[in-house]
């Protein structure tokens, strides 16, 4: 579904770092303890916060909905993004919201034609602005919206805050397009579908997209929050896309043996390396589609590498940021860079992740 689903939310932005900034200029043995005091810490209450406001405009839209099923009827709404997945970093992270909309104001695409589904979404995209902008109990600012989703930014209120702070949401609304048919049958479905009206399925199977980072260990979140700050810290905005880091993360902690404990500062190591060779990078999960449909997307969607398809729905691509030349050299070269800090020069990634620094 276009770059939402492709490759997630572009993520808040911050200053452009220097050589003394930390953690770069550290230790390697120091990384722990700066993590969890800059990272950790003030991450789990703003987690918190961002989950009360956003609740708030859930709770909100229910509301809307039982007092009103003339303008739309929500069955369910699943966080997604950051928020739904376990990586949000304080003050650096996305919300994504999918809006499950009950008959007859969406219908599955399965029995109605694109067109038509188009447009049931875009008038539900109207009532759904509106009812945003008639919000109490929250501050709420519309930004935009296109032919998946709306996106605005909600006000986090925090008492030891000195001044708002607002966090971008993108809400997706769509029927239930899988339910009565298996992934294997609608993927295989979708190679036969132009990839604008692919995009429109992509929202349904939000939750198998959340579970799959939301059940990884405790430590290798830890970790894609690590990465993530890095990309906040060293990559232009536009290439802060969280999903792909995400997954490369997971991938190569994976190929390291999925140790359960190891030294962060190897694992930072080992994906920027990977990042500083995007040529080679290529993996895929077969808990919701097989090696052989894998490998059929990858020759339909033409891809080169890198290659990362989403391990919910093989028909994207999520590494398509970092196909034109000019977006992967820059992240090859700030991965170099960083590769050089006081932090990484000496470190050397052993198996498992394990080794001294």
């Amino acid at each position: 579904m276009g770059n939402w689903l492709s490759g997630g939310s572009t993520e808040g932005a911050i200053n452009e770092p220097e050589a003394e900034d930390e953690p770069w200029c550290l230790q390697p043995h120091q990384l722990e303890l700066w993590y969890n005091e800059n990272i950790q810490r003030g991450t789990t209450q703003f987690d918190t916060n961002c989950r009360l406001a956003v609740d708030t405009v859930v709770r909100y839209l229910h509301e809307v909905c039982s007092t009103n099923k003339n303008l739309f009827d929500i069955s369910e709404v699943i966080k997604g993004g950051s928020l739904g997945k376990g990586t949000m970093v304080k003050d650096l992270s996305d919300v994504d919201l999918v809006a499950f909309i009950n008959p007859p104001h969406m219908t599955s695409l399965g029995s109605i034609d694109p067109q038509a589904y188009r447009d049931k979404l875009n008038a539900v995209f109207k009532e759904l602005e509106a009812a945003l902008r008639r919000t109490e109990d929250i501050s709420v600012r519309i930004n935009r919206s296109d032919a998946y989703l709306v996106n605005f930014s909600v006000e986090v209120r925090s008492a030891a805050a000195n001044h708002p702070r607002w966090v971008e949401v993108d809400l997706l609304p769509t029927a239930d397009n899988i339910s009565g048919i298996t992934l294997d049958s609608l993927f295989r479905k979708m190679l036969q579908m132009r990839g604008y009206d692919r995009g429109f399925y992509s929202a349904s199977l939000v939750k198998f997209q959340r579970d799959f980072v939301k059940y990884q260990p405790v430590y290798v979140k830890e970790l894609i929050r690590l990465v993530k700050y890095w990309a906040y810290t060293c990559l232009p905005q536009a290439l802060r896309k969280s999903y792909p880091l995400e997954l490369i993360t997971i991938h190569r902690w994976e190929e390291a043996g999925r140790p359960s404990r190891f030294k962060k500062v190897q694992g930072l190591r080992d994906v920027l390396q990977t990042l500083t060779d995007l040529s080679r990078l290529r993996a895929y999960w077969v808990e919701h589609y097989d090696e052989a449909l894998a490998e059929r997307w990858i020759e339909k969607l033409g891809c080169s590498n890198p290659i990362v398809l989403n391990p919910a729905n093989p028909t994207t691509n999520v590494c398509w940021v970092y196909q034109r030349p000019d977006n992967r050299e820059q992240i090859q070269d700030a991965a170099a860079e960083s590769l050089w800090s006081e932090l990484l020069r000496h470190v050397v990634v052993t198996s498992n992740w394990s080794g001294r620094y």
